[in-house]
Order: structure tokens, then C-alpha cells, then sequence
């Protein structure tokens, strides 16, 4: 299976190429080069697997919720890129793909990802591994960091940028937690995991379908 994946939620930006059970990735530093250097990099990497676009199965994204330019980056470049190829498009949580970044490097199969959604609020969720992917417990959700919880989770983790904004306020939270892992961003390799299970699950979306989860109006961020 061929599948491309982007994410862009982050101030890290990255791409990954699968090809059978092969994965390369590209790393992008910077926020600000993360608009001219996304399909330049998509290009290198489906050059040096020596594959064309239409010998991809599909193409993934991390969808959100995470920065407002970053996530509509990655949007806009799928979408472009499935209008362009026919190709199924498969979006996924950018917090449950750092979920998925910890089963995958230390083997964290509960976790409590909570990320800086800036303006005073954080975005945060809780996930449990089942057959290898992150499952969403409850809902994703937008709050001040006063309310994050980790209610319900057994011998868990936690993870992402909240952590380290918002140190203080979560301690009541993060001192629960076996390990906090505060510099933990999603990864374009960790997306696909759950793409490639639901793209043979025929979960593929239209290009109108593939959609930015914001959790905030886009009003507001423009506030």
C-alpha cells in the first residue's frame, strides 16, 4: 500500500511516504516554511520511491484540531492534491496521531494528549490503543487548562505542547501521569497508521469531505 501523509498541526511540520512497509519522512522546521516547502517535499519523496502521484492508494493528513494556518495548509494541499489524482483522502486527529507517536516509541497505550490552543485554552483528549491504533475515549475538546482531566484513565501518560505551556496549572494533572512527555508533537508517520486502516476500510473521503477540525471558530482566530 502507497499513502502520503502530511502534518502540518504543529510548529514542526512533516511528511511521510509509505510504500508497501516502507516509510520515509521529511521534516520541516519551521512554521513559515511549511507553505512553499509542503509539495516541493511531497515531490521529493515520491521521486526517490521513483512513484508518480496515481500510484498512491491515498493521501492522509493530520486534520486538527492544532494551529489554525497550519492544519488549513495541509488541507488545502490534500484537497488540491485529490482533486488532482481521483485519489481517496484520509484525515486524522492530530492529537490522536501524537497518541499514536507514543504507542509507537515507548509503547504508552493510555494517554491524556493536550496541546496549546493559545488564547488561554488548550486542546486536549483522551486516547487508549486497541489493535494497534489510538481510540478516541470521550471527545476532543476545547477548554482552559483548568479543566483538563485524566478521569477514567488507568496507568497512562501524558503528552504535548500543553504541558509545557501550562505547566503549572496541570500539575494537579500531570503528577497522575507515568511519564510527561511535553515536547511530544504529531508526526506525519503517525498518521498513517489510522489511514491505511481506514483507507482499507473504505473510509476515503471526497475532497469536500477532507475538512479541518478547528474546535474554535474561525472567527475567534481571527480575534
Amino acid at each position: 500500500m502507497n499513502v502520503l501523509a502530511f502534518e502540518t498541526s504543529s510548529e514542526q511540520g512533516s511528511l511521510a511516504l509509505q510504500v508497501g512497509e516502507e516509510i520515509s519522512e521529511v521534516l520541516i522546521e519551521s512554521p513559515r516554511q511549511q507553505t512553499e516547502q509542503l509539495l516541493p517535499f511531497a515531490q521529493q519523496l515520491l521521486a526517490t520511491a521513483e512513484l508518480r502521484l496515481a500510484d498512491l492508494d491515498g493521501i492522509a493528513f493530520g486534520c486538527g484540531p492544532g494551529s489554525f494556518t497550519g492544519i488549513r495548509i495541509a488541507a488545502a494541499a490534500v484537497q488540491g492534491l485529490g482533486l488532482a489524482s481521483g485519489l481517496p483522502l484520509l484525515p486524522v486527529s492530530s492529537l490522536a496521531v501524537i497518541a499514536q507517536g507514543l504507542w509507537r516509541s515507548h509503547g504508552v497505550a493510555n494517554s491524556l494528549v493536550c496541546v496549546n490552543a493559545h488564547m488561554g485554552e488548550v486542546f486536549w483528549a483522551v486516547f487508549e490503543i486497541q489493535e494497534g491504533l489510538a481510540r478516541l475515549l470521550g471527545e476532543e475538546r476545547l477548554t482552559a487548562p483548568e479543566f483538563v482531566n485524566s478521569a477514567g484513565l488507568l496507568a497512562w501518560a501524558a503528552a504535548g505542547s500543553g504541558f509545557q505551556a501550562y505547566e503549572k496549572i496541570l500539575a494537579p494533572v500531570s503528577v497522575g501521569a507515568s511519564e510527561v512527555w511535553g515536547h511530544a508533537r504529531p508526526c506525519a508517520r503517525d498518521v498513517l497508521a489510522q489511514a491505511t486502516a481506514d483507507l482499507v476500510a473504505g473510509r476515503g473521503r471526497l475532497p469536500e469531505e477532507a475538512i479541518p477540525v478547528y474546535l474554535r471558530s474561525e472567527a475567534a482566530w481571527e480575534k
